[in-house]
């Protein structure tokens, strides 16, 4: 019963995500259009680069809905899965190059900067975006073992 309630509640954020996400979509779009300083190729450049970005969030948060369903289902540890951490770290990783390509000309001299030009800086924000992309591919490693285990118990009983 507890189990299920928190499950809920993750269910809950995760739809309030993939609504922000959608929302954000929209967000795009209309700032890259209102601000848009009159070159065309600025523009559609600025629409596709976040779609890419929104559109990363939007395919995490869908794909970790397909693993909490599995958890609901009682059946967490299965191929499936091992493949959907390995596309949510694949996708995170594009998630932080692209922030990293959009905030890297924007010198933001409030605030630490790791790798800082005149052109621009890194933010610490692309570090966390590759330890969560390695981190997704552990747990799909892990996901994979504790499946494989789970078989050869199968097995022996």
């Amino acid at each position: 019963m507890k189990n299920d309630n928190r499950l809920s509640f993750l269910k809950g954020i995760l739809n309030l995500i993939l609504l922000g996400t959608i929302l954000s979509f929209v967000g795009i779009i209309s700032y890259a259009l209102v601000e848009g300083n009159g070159r065309k190729i600025d523009t559609i450049l600025r629409i596709v680069m976040g779609l890419i970005f929104s559109g990363g969030y939007f395919v995490i948060v869908f794909t970790l809905k397909k693993i909490l369903e599995s958890i609901r289902k009682k059946d967490p540890f299965n191929r499936d899965n091992t493949v959907y951490f390995k596309r949510i770290g694949y996708y995170i990783f594009i998630v932080g190059v692209m922030d990293a390509i959009m905030n890297y000309p924007n010198p933001n001299h409030s605030g630490l900067q790791i790798i800082s030009t005149s052109y621009g800086s890194l933010k610490p924000i692309f570090f966390l975006y590759l330890v969560l992309s390695i981190l997704s591919f552990i747990l799909s490693d892990v996901f994979r073992m504790a499946m494989e285990i789970k078989d050869e118990n199968d097995l022996t009983v």
